[in-house]
């Protein structure tokens, strides 16, 4: 599916916000997508050659989506399938087609696409919640660019269809849609549905914190939250109507306070860094082995949801 920034009425919802604490374990994230694996893409000579024009495509008409020379800066966001979900080939197309556009521009800046990999590592937001016009302008918004280039590369029996158009980020103006197609015996396998940040929890600083041991492991009891205020539902996410859960990886000192807290999966529209600020708040009642507190590891999971 392809993208277009428009702009959404508000709608007065109510919102349902809860938040359960968890030893931290494989089993809190059996549902996590797969990780990417980043292979090198063989590209055709022909493949190149339709690459090339599609970029050439693209910034002939960057105009229609607000693009001008010399105040323009386009992200080019991964390719996906039309569930959103990304894949190895839909990855390294987009790396291809910004590594063109960054060749054949003529001032109008093309986004590093590190820029944007770097970003979803922290984040770690899953590709279903970027799959719509709102969280696509969003995104842009966030990394600095006045455009974004949305595409799609989806399965077709033995031949991959790419499809690729560019949007402005803050404005109601969209180019038209470039294509292609090419063979790939091996379409469905290249089109696998990755997400593009790493399964696991990601390690903690520990660099002022001695000790660090895991809720729920030898004799570790998990530490309970005494205070524990919502997190604020942010006015984008209001306004996209967004449910979802942000599952944290918190480290509570033996004194009951959050001293770091990591996303290990994300949502937009702000809600990670919302979910993040409540708890630099809350007073815990320490974890404890053999009776006395220590410093641990818990997951916490934060469901915001509207009706």
């Amino acid at each position: 599916m392809l993208l277009s920034c428009s702009p959404i009425p508000r709608f007065a919802l109510f919102l349902s916000f809860t938040t359960v604490l968890t030893p931290l374990s494989r089993a809190t994230l059996k549902d996590a997508p797969a990780q990417a694996t980043q292979t090198p893409l063989a590209l055709t000579s022909q493949q190149q050659g339709q690459i090339h024009d599609l970029a050439a495509h693209i910034l002939l008409h960057a105009d229609k989506a607000g693009c001008k020379k010399s105040s323009c800066t386009i992200l080019v966001a991964n390719f996906t399938d039309s569930s959103g979900s990304t894949s190895i080939l839909g990855m390294q197309l987009a790396d291809a087609v910004s590594a063109q556009l960054t060749a054949q521009s003529k001032g109008i800046h093309i986004a590093g696409r590190q820029l944007l990999q770097s970003y979803l590592e922290e984040e770690r937001i899953p590709g279903k919640f970027l799959n719509n016009d709102d969280a696509i302008c969003w995104l842009g918004k966030q990394l600095g660019a006045t455009a974004v280039l949305t595409g799609t590369a989806e399965d077709e029996g033995g031949s991959v269809r790419v499809r690729a158009r560019l949007d402005s980020s803050g404005k109601s103006k969209t180019g038209p849609v470039e294509e292609f197609s090419f063979p790939d015996p091996d379409s469905k396998a290249h089109l696998r549905p990755i997400e593009p940040f790493p399964t696991t929890p990601p390690v903690p600083d520990s660099s002022s914190v001695p000790l660090i041991l895991s809720a729920g492991k030898d004799g570790v009891s998990a530490p309970r939250c005494s205070y524990c205020p919502p997190a604020n539902y942010t006015d984008p996410a209001r306004v996209a109507k967004l449910n979802g859960i942000v599952v944290l990886q918190l480290t509570i000192s033996e004194q009951g306070r959050m001293v770091d807290a990591k996303v290990v999966r994300g949502l937009p529209y702000g809600l990670n860094e919302s979910a993040i600020r409540s708890v630099r708040d809350w007073q815990f009642q320490p974890a404890t082995r053999n009776g006395e507190p220590i410093t641990c590891m818990v997951m916490m999971e934060t469901n915001f949801r509207l009706y």
